[in-house]
């Protein structure tokens, strides 16, 4: 039973008989998880005068909980700890382990040749050991469930004029370190980039040393029977398919020994190490052969992509490209973006993926995309490459009503386009926006009470907005639908404006009323008329109960004020998990702060809303 207590009332309001909802709610009459008995708590019972979910009923036993320090100067100030607990003994209390101190270098030792290298003035710049200047990165496994996590990315400095050193500090856990050298003058003596995957940091104090190996080389071929020099200067690079991470030197294109009929470059990559392995992993690169970085925009170069054991069938080290032969003459397109079927123009951004095009072989991975900013006054214009087209259009405008009333107009994903070959110049080009796409519903208790003031959150399901990287270097980053937020008013009602997309929605009452978090998964926003969620019934809550701890030279030291979040594996993007190594994205159900002693309550609901339409 939901109670509420009206406190006192100002004077001045009671003698001028004036309505109670022009008063600001005070926090007295917000909505609170409260009961006398089990018969308030339906599918529950009264625990502590809190509804609280049946003993042994708990579906969330596995949880991943992130916990960062507050920012007071110390050792793991801000630092993201993950861990992952298992809850079935009721305990949640969190040890976030002593933060990682990494000391290394990076090494490019038993080379037949001496690495030169150049710093931000240009200057060369070199050692008295085998280390080498880099730039590393330490990216978290976490990042693949969908969960940010930040990096940490440090570079590598000249101690003592003697030799290159890195230190970077991050928390205990795995993961994908990048070594990206520094620029070097030539290609005499080449170090590519370096991918270790799957590297475990322990805590404590680390030296950490990072030999690159001897890169392997390949020879690469690009047949060109026109014989125009219309490739000149054009670059060529290997990336990992895993990552989309570069792992070879940039090489521009040369003639070959066929002239202008013939280019070659020849490129020097590291494999990617899978740290751990028994043996070499077995994985094809990509090699991406994209126009020279200041060729003009009207030019409307494309990228090709390609794989590298398609081209050596025979050769390992040495392959050809005979299929890409044309370079297709752009046409000039000239745009408006509309609020809705009027003439009213709308700021925009516009972005344009080529799903097809005229005149480069099928066969061939071409990409092309173009990005372009839409003024006020609606009107854009881009060169383009004749084919077909998928558009994507998001306003610059706010999802949420603007002070002039001006309707809020959702992201158009929909758009397809034809663009032919002639004329060169081409008109008529309008992309309509059509209003943002409701959602509403009532968030209620478990007596049927509205839960005014929760905070109503609308952000996209990880698994939807995500690709595979290949997709990602063709296509450009996938389309994100805007979050939105909300409340939930003195009646229990609240409405949001949307994208089109899918949608994790939260209803996250204040911390201090003891309800749980309503999650529903993968809703999916995509008719005209928007997404009715009906009544809520706000879930009984789990209690868990722990202490953020932190270890010390005489034994644990709590940690106050830790921000402590809580997510749940999913597979399938809504199907809970208790398998970690099942799971393919997270989401978070709960959040909580610790106290100034370190102890925390973390409130994880009972089950996951479904939406059905």
């Amino acid at each position: 039973m939901m109670r509420r207590w009206l406190g006192s009332m100002p004077l001045v309001c009671l003698l001028a008989a004036c309505e109670v909802a022009s008063v600001q709610e005070a926090p007295n009459t917000i909505a609170h998880n409260q009961c006398q008995s089990n018969s308030d708590c339906p599918d529950g019972v009264c625990v502590n005068l809190q509804c609280r979910a049946r003993s042994g009923s708990a579906t969330f036993q596995t949880v991943l909980f992130e916990v960062t320090p507050p920012a007071d100067g110390s050792s793991i100030a801000g630092v993201q700890f993950l861990i992952s607990r298992d809850l079935s003994n009721g305990d949640a209390s969190l040890e976030l382990g002593s933060i990682s101190q990494l000391v290394g270098r990076v090494t490019a030792e038993g080379r037949k040749c001496v690495p030169k290298f150049v710093d931000e003035l240009d200057t060369l710049v070199t050692a008295n050991d085998f280390s080498v200047p880099a730039r590393v990165s330490f990216v978290p496994a976490s990042t693949t469930l969908g969960l940010y996590s930040p990096r940490a990315v440090v570079q590598s400095n000249l101690v003592e004029r003697s030799y290159w050193a890195f230190s970077a500090n991050v928390a205990p856990g795995t993961y994908d370190i990048y070594v990206e050298p520094s620029p070097q003058p030539d290609q005499t003596c080449p170090v590519p980039p370096q991918l270790l995957r799957g590297q475990r940091v322990l805590a404590g104090t680390l030296p950490l040393t990072i030999a690159l190996p001897e890169p392997s080389l390949f020879e690469f071929h690009v047949s060109w029977p026109s014989g125009d020099g219309a490739l000149d200067g054009w670059i060529v690079d290997m990336i990992d398919p895993v990552s989309g991470r570069t792992i070879s030197n940039r090489v521009p294109l040369a003639h070959g020994i066929g002239g202008k009929t013939d280019y070659v470059a020849n490129l020097s990559y590291t494999p990617v190490v899978v740290v751990g392995a028994t043996k070499a992993q077995q994985e094809d690169q990509l090699l991406r052969l994209s126009p020279p970085n200041d060729s003009a925009e009207s030019q409307a170069l494309p990228t090709v992509m390609l794989w590298r054991s398609a081209l050596g069938l025979f050769t390992a080290g040495r392959g050809t490209l005979k299929e890409f032969t044309v370079l297709p003459s752009p046409v000039h397109v000239h745009g408006q973006v509309t609020a809705g079927n009027t003439p009213n123009p709308a700021a925009a951004t516009v972005t344009l993926v080529a799903t097809k095009i005229t005149g480069i072989d099928p066969g061939v991975l071409a990409s092309f995309v173009r990005t372009v900013s839409v003024g006020a006054d609606g009107k854009f214009d881009v060169n383009l490459l004749p084919g077909s087209y998928r558009v994507a259009t998001v306003p610059q405008s706010a999802l949420e009503p603007s002070r002039d009333n001006k309707t809020p107009r959702a992201a158009d994903i929909q758009e397809e386009w034809l663009v032919p070959s002639m004329p060169f110049e081409q008109a008529g080009k309008v992309i309509a926006l059509g209003e943002a796409l409701p959602v509403v519903g009532q968030a209620l208790d478990a007596s049927g009470d509205p839960v005014a003031t929760a905070q109503v959150q609308a952000v996209a399901s990880p698994l939807t907005v995500q690709s595979e990287i290949l997709q990602q270097l063709l296509d450009g980053p996938p389309f994100i639908p805007r979050a939105s937020a909300g409340e939930v008013s003195s009646g229990g009602d609240f409405s949001l404006k949307t994208d089109p997309g899918t949608f994790d929605i939260t209803v996250r009452p204040n911390p201090n009323t003891g309800f749980a978090w309503l999650v529903m998964p993968k809703v999916s926003v995509i008719s005209v008329g928007g997404v009715g969620l009906g009544k809520l019934s706000m879930p009984q809550p789990f209690a868990y109960r722990g202490t953020v701890t932190v270890p010390g030279a005489e034994g644990a030291n709590v940690v106050p004020s830790a921000l402590v979040r809580a997510y749940i594996y999913l597979k399938d993007g809504d199907q809970y998990t208790a398998d970690v190594l099942q799971a393919d994205s997270v989401l978070q159900v709960a959040e909580t702060r610790a106290d100034k002693y370190g102890v925390f309550e973390v409130l994880i609901p009972a089950e996951l809303n479904r939406f059905a339409k």
